[in-house]
């Protein structure tokens, strides 16, 4: 098996390339998506009443079954599950095409950002929703049972979305137990990555908040050069 360990200068260097190129169309795309979401949270909420909900959440706290069931009522009536859910569905259609959009820019498939990369069968979209589920779940149960921990379990899972992308044809465990391949021996350098970029963030929501978009663009460019660093560790 090769050997092929992750440089964080470069990825970070190749991330900022890439954003420098691309980086405001996708931004603009990530800003759209956040401004979209918060209208439904907005829909979501409009119609809420907190004295309502805390008299009922009482009630139910008191064994009141009727309260649940008026709780339940109101929830449905209101259509804010609707709008729950639609969020839900937005921000897996915007990041799955996202991260494809990058794969293909990377690799030369794409020479520019287009929605072609959101044409995706709708059997990959579920695929890597569920992936990203189970990374999560995964990530949770070793944190909470500290059967590993978790910053071990995060990185080692941190590519199993990139490799269904960029392998459609390959089944959730399989995404999974490459992930793990790549990353063996990288986990401290995975940890360092996404500890600077924990700053990188920081700093662009200072920048009038605006900056935060763009580097939510070099991100991606950066975790996709992450990608293609350990990949060779797959032959």
């Amino acid at each position: 098996m090769a050997n092929y360990s992750l440089n964080i200068n470069d990825a970070i260097s190749a991330g900022w390339e890439y954003a420098k190129k691309h980086g405001i169309l996708i931004a603009v795309i990530y800003f759209v998506t956040i401004m979209i979401s918060n209208l439904l949270q907005n829909f979501n909420t409009q119609n809420f009443d907190p004295d309502t909900y805390t008299m009922l959440g009482e009630r139910i706290a008191q064994g009141d079954t009727d309260a649940i069931n008026r709780l339940v009522e109101l929830y449905t009536n209101s259509g804010s599950w609707l709008a729950y859910i639609a969020g839900i569905i937005l921000s897996i259609i915007v990041n799955v095409g996202l991260y494809n959009l990058a794969l293909g820019l990377t690799n030369g498939k794409y020479t520019e950002v287009c929605f072609d990369a959101f044409k995706l069968p709708l059997p990959v979209y579920l695929k890597v929703a569920i992936v990203q589920i189970v990374v999560a779940i995964l990530t949770c149960i070793a944190a909470l049972f500290c059967i590993i921990p978790a910053f071990y379990v995060g990185p080692r899972l941190s590519q199993a979305t990139f490799y269904l992308l960029d392998h459609p044809e390959a089944g959730i465990m399989d995404a999974i137990q490459a992930s793990w391949k790549m990353t063996q021996g990288n986990v401290l350098a995975l940890i360092g990555f996404n500890i600077i970029f924990f700053f990188i963030f920081i700093a662009g929501f200072l920048c009038c908040c605006v900056g935060y978009y763009f580097t939510l663009a070099i991100s991606l460019f950066a975790a996709t050069a992450v990608y293609y660093q350990l990949k060779g560790n797959l032959v």
